[in-house]
């Protein structure tokens, strides 16, 4: 049974820069929203971790936050859960793969990119296998 983090906050409305900045984060994280302001992450020592921060960090610009830990016991089941955080990961895996048929690729920007989202698909999606033969074929291609 997976556990999953979830992190619930509240920011005052003005100034916008630190609910934008909160909301950036999360994305980086790769967490799925999933009502107003709860998002969620699979539970492993780097989400903990980030979420931890995190929390901190919205206290420290004025939020309030609070992070919780939970298995589902009705409602969505872990497949269900699991799969939208594959679907979410899967429109950055098609952008880098637009990219990479694209005519003059940035194969060092690209690569750095498609490192950055393999660090938060938690869920292996089958997309990433894709975008990494690309990445090599592109690489060969280039010698």
């Amino acid at each position: 049974m997976i556990s999953w983090l979830h992190l619930t906050y509240k920011m005052p409305r003005k100034p916008s820069s630190p609910r934008v900045k909160v909301w950036r984060k999360l994305k980086s994280l790769g967490s799925v929203h999933l009502h107003d302001a709860v998002w969620l992450l699979p539970k492993n020592t780097y989400t903990y971790e980030q979420f931890q921060w995190l929390t901190v960090e919205i206290k420290d610009l004025g939020g309030e936050a609070t992070m919780w830990e939970s298995h589902p016991l009705f409602g969505l089941s872990e497949k269900e859960v699991s799969q939208l955080f594959i679907e979410q990961i899967n429109e950055s895996y098609r952008e880098l793969l637009k990219q990479l048929d694209g005519e003059n690729i940035d194969l060092i920007s690209v690569s750095k990119k498609y490192q950055r989202i393999k660090r938060i698909d938690y869920f292996q999606s089958p997309l990433e296998l894709k975008v990494r033969e690309k990445i090599i074929q592109q690489r060969s291609e280039l010698k």
